[in-house]
């Protein structure tokens, strides 16, 4: 997304996790891509969707996320524990520069165990618009949509 963004000549910033509330001082609108939305519009994304979320709409900077409409979900997650994939977790013990690797060890250090997780869920009060391919949409539509896409189908009943 970034890149097409840049291409089409709009000015973007790319930033660490790290320096988000710092930045977030200068951003007009977040963007961001969905995994999937859920019936309760809550947003499930890479991991870190939901802290750059919560601090823009800390910040009264309006989130926007990119979502095609089959990823509309009919169920509901609550949080991003129950239902999650786990990422390597030597991918978090690893660093892009040799000379500081402070867990190399980590699997010889008692009582510790590191969680990678894949996704997050970014819950609907954080999520100010999404934009389908049918349009901008509050969040709070997702159900509606998700009717009328069953109603096509030929499929009229209630969701559950």
């Amino acid at each position: 997304m970034l890149a097409k963004l840049t291409q089409a000549g709009i000015p973007c910033t790319y930033v660490f996790v790290n320096a988000l509330s710092y930045a977030m001082a200068n951003v007009t609108k977040v963007f961001m891509g969905a995994a999937a939305i859920m019936a309760n519009g809550a947003v499930l994304s890479r991991i870190g969707t939901a802290i750059v979320a919560m601090t823009a709409t800390s910040q009264n900077v309006p989130v926007i996320f990119c979502c095609e409409t089959y990823k509309l979900c009919e169920r509901v997650q609550l949080d991003s524990i129950v239902s999650n994939e786990l990422g390597n977790p030597e991918m978090l013990a690893s660093s892009s520069i040799r000379s500081i690797q402070p867990l190399s060890d980590w699997k010889q250090t008692p009582g510790l165990k590191l969680l990678n997780l894949r996704y997050d869920l970014t819950p609907m009060k954080y999520v100010g618009m999404v934009i389908t391919e049918v349009g901008m949409i509050p969040a709070t539509a997702v159900p509606a949509l998700l009717r009328e896409y069953r109603r096509e189908d030929g499929m009229t009943q209630l969701l559950e």
